[in-house]
């Protein structure tokens, strides 16, 4: 049984005369997508061939393809004995859950990153210092988010964003604390990661009780997260390719399993957990309640292909556990 996470097409996709590529398959109709899974053997637990037609319909076939993963034996070909397509629906309607879930928790992270960094760097150098180049440590990386500011402003005045109307209007340039309410959540991290004053790096931290080199991991790492659940893609049995840097003491929590659970969702709850644990615990406590409402409703869904442990509840209550891995 294959328990392995997105599978990707080789190549570009291109089909151009002299290549050594194969030709494209045939696209499946509906119908002829219901008779391959039941011909590879899944149970469709005696649903109705319209209603299993219309599920089809509205899920992408090779969306829905991710979700059977743990029930898909790749050598044979074959699901596994046993396969059902109401467990793979229940999988569908779990992670829809959680990605909502997860997002609403890295909502108020992204607010709090553009707002304290806004204030730091508006009160420690000054309401454009985001245009001194003296101030970032990448040249290059400087640059993209130069581009990437001009590129908002323009769109803010397009869409009259007010704060942005009103200061070009006035001052003909945005102040900082003006600036962030345009920017992405990934310009934001990225032009904080490459802050080269570590007093700043430093006091922007200090508001997440984190060192600079943590904050900078984690925020790109949720950045990460949060486009994933933003496309409403799969987080159940995904490996993912960016993998962010844990306290020591949080280490523990994958050297006793396999330690790709770090790079699975449980990697993300730790994360979140560090961030909200002096934040707000109280937000962080009815989150994991929710997540455990969530895995009653869903009893049939495993946990463990979200790399969680047994014990998940209970080893996600932090105690607000100095940085004891990192310096900046």
């Amino acid at each position: 049984m294959s328990n392995d996470s997105t599978p990707h097409a080789p190549g570009n996709g291109a089909n151009q005369a002299g290549s050594s590529f194969s030709s494209l398959k045939p696209p499946l109709t509906i119908q002829e997508q219901r008779e391959r899974l039941q011909e590879r053997g899944l149970d469709l637990c005696g649903i109705a061939d319209v209603d299993v037609d219309s599920f089809l319909a509205s899920n992408n076939y090779y969306r829905i393809s991710g979700y059977w993963l743990t029930f898909f034996d790749r050598s044979a070909g074959r699901f596994i004995r046993g396969a059902r397509i109401a467990d793979i629906m229940d999988i569908m309607a779990f992670d829809s859950t959680l990605r909502r879930l997860v997002s609403s928790m890295i909502e108020p992270l992204e607010i709090k990153l553009r707002t304290v960094f806004a204030y730091h760097m508006s009160h420690m150098q000054g309401p454009e210092a985001y245009r001194n180049p003296r101030l970032f440590r990448n040249e290059r990386a400087f640059s993209r988010s130069q581009e990437e500011i001009d590129r908002a402003i323009r769109n803010g005045q397009r869409a009259m964003v007010p704060c942005v109307v009103h200061n070009m209007r006035k001052y003909g340039r945005l102040p900082v604390w003006a600036l962030v309410e345009v920017l992405s959540f990934g310009v934001v991290s990225k032009m904080y990661g490459n802050l080269a004053d570590r007093s700043l790096s430093r006091a922007i931290a200090s508001e997440f009780h984190a060192s600079a080199t943590l904050l900078k991991s984690w925020m790109e790492y949720l950045v990460y997260i949060r486009n994933i659940c933003a496309h409403y893609d799969r987080l159940y049995n995904r490996i993912f390719t960016k993998r962010p840097r844990f306290l020591e003491v949080d280490r523990r929590l994958f050297s006793e399993r396999d330690d790709m659970d770090a790079e699975r969702v449980f990697g993300t709850f730790v994360i979140l957990g560090r961030l909200y644990e002096r934040y707000d615990p109280e937000r962080w406590l009815t989150f994991l309640h929710n997540v455990q409402n969530l895995a009653r409703r869903y009893p049939n869904v495993e946990l463990s292909p979200l790399g969680f442990p047994s014990d998940w509840f209970e080893s996600l209550i932090f105690q607000n556990a100095e940085d004891d891995s990192d310096t900046d």
